[in-house]
């Protein structure tokens, strides 16, 4: 063989060597590396597909892999974005870190998101993402979780609560409502802020004093993030056959429904309608209870401000007791005002001035086991505001002007509720959290008290 084909044999043979290095680095890197894949994305338990619409501002995107991923490779490649802004998440591994859940909170609402995952080695011995995956989303718009508010007193307003009687029979309370808090059980509020419930008076028009809270809050422009409740303590004459009744005014003092077989209070009744609008996971950013009543709806909020028992167990919610225009006021000792003198007295000749609802003694059955000296802690701390209509001073009409123990709480409505603010400011100066707020030119006027400017102001003070 001459020299020029040794040379050229050698050449080929070099060549050779080389092609097959590089191909069998090729092939040992194939092996000991290999590759992984994404194989299932979903958005809150749901197909994760592109350019889905109205995805909730609070969401969960889990991300499924082949093979086993490094956290710290991962989060590198990984990102959220809207346009070149970064969204920030959280991430969490499960299943050996082959699923991924990358929780993101609070996006912008009506905006698109991109979620994306750049191709590299993201996997455990090195394993590669060949192909990167990108979804696009839009979040829902700020209002998307909101429903449309029911303003009007219609049986379209109107819900029911639902009891047992002693032997196991249903009973209902009916109350009017702007949303169905009752009758969609699953459904988040997590729009409302504020709840405002409105005690009717001696009439039992729950359908007015639901009217006349509706105006008032839509004159602000609240009606919407405001759960409305009117509830409608009922007799025989208006209850539907299984509906329960109080056949007379003792509802408002706390006294059990009239109904055979049961011992159901109406303290109960609005302790059901708290407990139920005060689930933090139904209403995770109510802030602010409105329990609020005009003449014998005030009576019942005056009792069942000091009397209820599961205020206390709502810690982080505001509650606040609106008793306008009442007549009739529990008073923690034996002290009542002598307006002539101005000073306070114990009277020596009424005998039941002290009986429920005027004071402790023979207290309704709700509140057995309640101690006097909690009643009145109850009564000084917690928020109490007397509206009172500067005219609602008449003497004639339903003042109670027979029977001592109501007289003695003073000649009129109006001074029947100042003469309660008054007992606070002398006997808790420091301690007691209540308030008088006096509108003028109002009478006894449910309608005047809730649509006042004092009213509103008050109200926005909670914004």
């Amino acid at each position: 063989m001459n020299k020029k084909n040794r040379i050229g044999n050698v050449q080929l043979l070099f060549l050779g060597l080389v092609v097959l290095w590089f191909t069998s680095c090729s092939e040992d890197e194939d092996v000991s590396v290999g590759t992984l894949s994404v194989i299932s994305v979903k958005l809150n338990d749901n197909p994760f597909v592109d350019d889905m619409q109205n995805v909730p501002v609070s969401s969960t995107i889990e991300l499924v892999f082949s093979a086993i991923v490094v956290p710290e490779a991962l989060e590198k490649a990984l990102y959220v974005s809207t346009g070149s802004e970064n969204v920030p998440y959280m991430v969490q591994y499960l299943n050996q870190s082959t699923k991924v859940l990358v929780n993101i909170q609070d996006m912008s609402p009506n905006t698109v998101h991109t979620l994306g995952l750049n191709s590299g080695q993201i996997g455990a011995e090195g394993k590669i993402l060949r192909d990167g995956v990108a979804y696009s989303f839009t979040t829902e718009g700020a209002n998307a979780n909101a429903k449309t508010p029911c303003l009007s007193a219609s049986e379209d307003c109107m819900q029911q609560l639902s009891f047992l009687d002693d032997s196991e029979q249903p009973l209902t309370f009916n109350v009017y409502a702007n949303y169905d808090f009752i009758d969609d059980a699953e459904f988040v509020w997590d729009f409302i802020d504020k709840v405002v419930v409105v005690v009717h008076g001696a009439n039992r028009d729950a359908d007015d004093y639901y009217g006349y809270m509706i105006n008032s809050l839509r004159s602000m422009e609240l009606e919407e993030a405001t759960l409305v409740i009117a509830p409608h303590f009922q007799d025989n004459g208006t209850a539907p056959s299984n509906g329960l009744v109080w056949n007379d005014s003792r509802w408002r003092e706390g006294a059990n429904a009239g109904n055979n077989n049961v011992a159901i209070s109406s303290f109960t009744v609005m302790d059901s309608l708290v407990n139920r609008f005060s689930d933090p996971e139904k209403f995770p950013n109510l802030e602010t209870v409105f329990l609020a009543g005009h003449s014998s709806g005030a009576a019942f909020t005056q009792h069942y401000a000091l009397a209820n028992k599961v205020q206390d167990s709502h810690e982080g919610i505001d509650f606040q007791h609106i008793v306008a225009n009442n007549q009739y006021f529990y008073y923690p000792d034996g002290q009542r005002y002598d307006e002539e003198a101005g000073t306070f007295y114990e009277p020596m000749d009424c005998t039941g001035y002290d009986y429920w609802p005027y004071g402790y003694e023979f207290a309704v059955p709700y509140l057995d086991g309640v101690d006097a000296g909690t009643l009145t802690e109850q009564q000084v701390s917690r928020s109490t505001i007397y509206f009172l209509g500067s005219d609602d001073t008449s003497t004639t009409g339903t003042l109670n002007t027979t029977d001592c123990q109501a007289t003695l709480l003073g000649s009129n409505r109006f001074n029947r509720g100042s003469n309660m603010y008054e007992y606070m400011e002398t006997f808790y100066p420091s301690t007691h959290n209540h308030r008088e707020v006096i509108v003028p030119n109002v009478g006894h006027d449910a309608n005047g008290i809730f649509n006042s400017s004092e009213f509103k102001q008050y109200v926005m003070e909670f914004e």
